[in-house]
């Protein structure tokens, strides 16, 4: 191991040869994701945990807010246009630093800007989680290479680290707000995303193939028509674009704690560190459902206990317990759909040398799709009716379309693990 290590640690680690060797298949130990993933998700927590706090003690809207919010978080759905860069060139362990670098600094930049316009706090946001989505392709390119055993469990430890730091970190942003000035926290927020990238030492990759652009945009076609040739893919998408694990009420949950007359210490341990273990804990708890059960019956099952929670949030007294009772039961739901979201993506890639970044980043896009327009909706939701009705909103997509995805599980599982799709 210390060998290991110590090969790792030479000057090169992060850039590929032009003409590497044949090297023997190599795989990561799970729990490294939960590190790799860390900047990607505090990147998510700055936009959806911090911002939303933040802009609403300077007076900001709700629905202005959720505004914001999915504009800062249109790079999610649309990484897949430079998610290619993943798969070209550089090593994906270097990718993963680079984008961690760009994503600190100009959440930093955010933080800064959050007394001016709020045209340049978008664009900055944006900017960040343009290097996010790229880091999350890198990930998913070197996730796809876990071989089929530890493919659950991986995925359990990389979305363990995803929700867990996006609440943990949101919530030690948001005792920072009370606490520091602006650039106090900004300088936190990029230490915090650049610690991580030291796990980059520890990631075993073998160099990638130098060669022209013509011939390795033609394995990148071909490697994605197979993708999108295959049934499961299609069966799949049908459960990435549904509402069910977009977890929408997380995006505006630091910005609710005045309505059910929370404090701000309430905020900070129900939608931070309280929420993040649950999270992770709902992300163990979803590998090994996925594995028992089978990905799309976990899936349906997930929206339907996330609805029940959304229902107690939505009807339930507007006061601190069913803030912090409900919300805990609704993370443990997005755990475990986040889980299970992970694995059925790996399902539908395969093993890709040419296209693993850009295969992971598209099935991906799709996924982040639901939370922008979940979001947008509960956003609607709010300005009709309050915080009832963006959690009524989140319920009845949550519950209808659950039970429409348990109905394809039972129509249509027998096709998910056809050979022919592999």
């Amino acid at each position: 191991m210390r060998q290991e290590f110590a090969e790792s640690a030479k000057v090169g680690i992060l850039f590929a040869p032009t003409e590497p060797p044949q090297s023997p298949p190599l795989h990561n130990t799970p729990a490294l994701f939960a590190v790799l993933v860390v900047p990607y998700a505090l990147a998510t927590s700055v936009t959806v945990l911090l911002m939303p706090y933040l802009l609403r003690k300077h007076g900001i809207s709700v629905d202005e807010i959720a505004k914001i919010v999915v504009v800062a978080n249109l790079p999610l759905i649309w990484s897949f246009f430079w998610s290619p860069l993943a798969d070209v060139g550089l090593r994906r362990r270097s990718w993963v630093a680079l984008s961690a670098l760009g994503a600190g600094l100009t959440g930093g930049a955010a933080i800064l800007g959050i007394g001016g316009s709020h045209l340049l706090l978008t664009g900055l946001l944006f900017l960040m989680n343009s290097f996010g989505g790229l880091l999350s392709s890198a990930c998913g390119a070197l996730l796809t290479a876990m071989p089929t055993a530890l493919r659950g469990r991986s995925s359990g430890w990389y979305q363990s680290g995803n929700t867990g730091g996006t609440a943990i970190g949101g919530g030690l942003f948001i005792w920072l707000a009370d606490h520091a000035p602006p650039p106090a926290i900004a300088g936190v927020i990029v230490a915090a995303m650049l610690l991580p990238v030291l796990g980059v030492l520890l990631i075993q990759e073998p160099p990638p193939v130098r060669r022209a652009l013509g011939p390795h945009a033609a394995a990148l076609i071909h490697d994605m028509k197979e993708i999108f040739r295959a049934r499961r893919t299609w069966i799949g998408l049908v459960f990435l674009l549904s509402p069910v694990g977009s977890a929408a009420i997380s995006n505006l949950i630091s910005a609710l704690g005045p309505d059910y007359h929370a404090s701000g210490t309430d905020v900070l341990w129900v939608t931070g560190i309280g929420g993040g273990l649950l999270s992770a804990l709902g992300c163990f708890i979803g590998g090994v459902v996925a594995d028992k059960i089978g990905r799309m019956f976990a899936y349906a099952l997930a929206g339907g206990m996330a609805a029940l929670f959304g229902v107690y949030l939505a009807f339930a007294p507007s006061i601190p317990f069913t803030f912090a009772a409900g919300y805990s039961g609704y993370a443990i739901c997005a755990g475990i759909a986040f889980a299970v979201f992970t694995a059925m993506v790996l399902d539908i890639i395969g093993h890709r040398k040419n296209a693993a970044a850009t295969g992971y980043a598209v099935l991906n896009s799709c996924g982040n799709l639901p939370i922008a327009y979940m979001t947008w909706l509960g956003g609607l939701g709010y300005r009709q009716w309050g915080a009832r009705g963006l959690m009524a909103t989140d319920a009845a997509a949550n519950g209808g379309f659950g039970i429409i995805l348990l109905l394809v599980a039972i129509f249509m599982g027998r096709h998910w693990n056809r050979a022919d799709d592999q």
